[in-house]
């Protein structure tokens, strides 16, 4: 899997655990977007696909589930390329828990997201 679209379904993925409470922050938006350079150590340029899909989805209003679908579906369709390894897996799920913790803890919406997507990656 070519790594952009591991960063492009990581960005599908953060607005959807950011949907998932309602209301989209400007600085939920700033904080995805540090996790996203700590957790996957991203050059500013690899941190645009992540930033520029989160903001696309968002310009469109696009629901959490749409997001959610986009993401697994994207993961799905690339997922026996060489970049998709246990490793990079685990980097996906923490980060999906670090943008949830990162205001006011994980709600039980983001919870149920996160655990959906936990599911869905141990069939990866």
């Amino acid at each position: 899997m070519a790594l952009q679209n591991i960063h492009i379904a990581m960005g599908s993925l953060a607005y959807a655990i950011a949907k998932a409470d309602g209301i989209i922050q400007d600085e939920e938006k700033i904080v995805i977007k540090k996790l996203a350079q700590q957790e996957f150590e991203l050059s500013d340029a690899d941190n645009e696909w992540i930033s520029n899909m989160f903001n696309q989805l968002e310009k469109d209003g696009i629901s959490l589930e749409e997001a959610y679908t986009y993401a697994i579906d994207t993961l799905d369709s690339n997922r026996f390329d060489n970049d998709f390894t246990d490793s990079v897996k685990k980097k996906c799920i923490s980060f999906m828990e670090r943008v949830s913790e990162s205001f006011d803890g994980i709600s039980g919406e983001e919870q149920v997201v996160i655990e959906r997507f936990k599911v869905d990656m141990a069939k990866f």
